[in-house]
């Protein structure tokens, strides 16, 4: 409701292909200045004069900074994903910087900052002032149970009536020219586990794996060739059964140890940009793994709220890290349709809720502002149990 699909889906496929390119040309061009310096050591004019080195400098130079750029976008899709996570189960339709900062443990300069441009690029329904996030939702007109006021209030959002103060959370809403009443339910619909996933889930279950295993699978090949050239570089019996090679076109050792060495140089850097990509799959499958456990225990949740200690175990992790585990899944978007909160200075995995009490049972006075399952009257302190439930 909050993301724009498209733009992000966008975004993620050109940060591939960008990452690509960049890493690609950077090997290549680091391999190949190496090689030159190596080959003429000391002849500095044929090494900058070199035709391709130009390009290769290029890139050596730009393909940082183009991975800086795609890593910030992916940071900033990430960051989206989670914050439209955390606006789905918001009840009042505002949220605040300070309130996402307490939960992601972000600066509030750079969730306010994000807050205020994300809208243009990653984010939609919503507008931003002052440092809060104002919701949009379709307004339709009220009609309050206690004092028969009629007023506009926000699907999907808290209220009270403006007239005698009442919750309007049971009154009937008018829309469409058909009447229809928000029921009290205790107990919402279980949900299944296709719920909490991403569509894909089930295929990324399979594919990273797969992925890892060919990355590991290159890394290791290129590991035996290297230290196979490099028990043959000084090997005498190799070099003079090259040298007698009919086939071979290099004559003098000298060309025969700068072909070694411009091989070893490649299995280097393929190896060095192999193994953060490895490094990456691998935690992308901790996330996969953690939103597959989860997913499965939150079907069988029937409280709004789960604390870290509730949650199943995950390895050897605590409890600080399996939240971190849950945090990341969700700014992957693997974990969805729950977000973390933040209540009672404990962070909690959030479930879609609703509010389903409308006055203090002890006074009578009106319920509003419900953020949590307990809920402390404003008017004699007492404490009302489950006034938020799942929904």
């Amino acid at each position: 409701m909050y993301l724009r699909k498209g733009n992000i889906t966008f975004f993620k496929v050109s940060n591939i292909i960008l990452a690509t390119i960049a890493i690609a040309n950077l090997i290549v061009g680091i391999a190949f200045e190496v090689f030159l310096v190596v080959r003429y050591w000391g002849d500095t004019y044929t090494i900058m004069h070199a035709k391709a080195t130009p390009e290769f400098i290029f890139w050596i130079i730009f393909g940082p900074l183009l991975l800086i750029h795609v890593a910030k976008s992916s940071a900033n899709i990430g960051d989206a994903t989670f914050y439209s996570g955390y606006f789905e189960g918001d009840l009042d339709g505002l949220v605040s910087a300070e309130e996402l900062a307490e939960v992601t443990g972000r600066p509030v300069k750079k969730i306010k900052h994000q807050l205020k441009w994300f809208p243009k690029i990653y984010m939609k329904n919503f507008k931003y002032a002052d440092g809060t996030a104002e919701l949009a939702s379709k307004t339709v007109t009220c009609d309050c149970l206690s004092c028969g006021g009629v007023f506009e209030k926000k699907v999907f959002f808290t209220g009270e009536c403006p007239y005698c103060g009442s919750s309007d959370l049971q009154a009937r809403v008018l829309t469409d020219g058909k009447f229809y009443s928000i029921s009290n339910e205790l107990k919402g619909q279980p949900k299944t586990y296709s719920y909490y996933t991403a569509p894909n889930l089930d295929t990324k279950k399979i594919l990273f794996p797969i992925l890892l295993g060919i990355s590991l699978f290159v890394i290791v090949i290129c590991l035996i060739t290297g230290i196979d050239t490099l028990t043959k570089y000084n090997d005498h019996d190799y070099l003079v059964s090259v040298i007698l090679d009919p086939t071979n076109h290099r004559y003098d050792i000298e060309n025969i140890h700068y072909d070694m060495i411009y091989s070893l140089l490649a299995d280097f850097f393929i190896i060095v940009g192999l193994i953060p990509i490895a490094i990456k799959r691998l935690r992308k499958i901790g996330y996969v793994k953690i939103a597959d456990v989860i997913a499965a225990f939150l079907t069988r949740v029937k409280t709004p709220f789960v604390g870290a200690e509730k949650l199943p175990a995950y390895g050897n992790t605590g409890d600080a890290k399996k939240m971190n585990l849950i945090f990341r899944s969700l700014k992957k978007g693997y974990l969805r349709n729950c977000t973390i909160e933040k209540h009672g200075g404990e962070l909690q995995v959030a479930l879609a809720k609703k509010i389903v009490k409308d006055r203090c049972p002890n006074c009578g006075g009106p319920i509003v502002g419900a953020a949590d399952k307990d809920y402390i009257c404003r008017y004699c302190d007492s404490k009302i149990m489950d006034v938020v439930v799942k929904k």
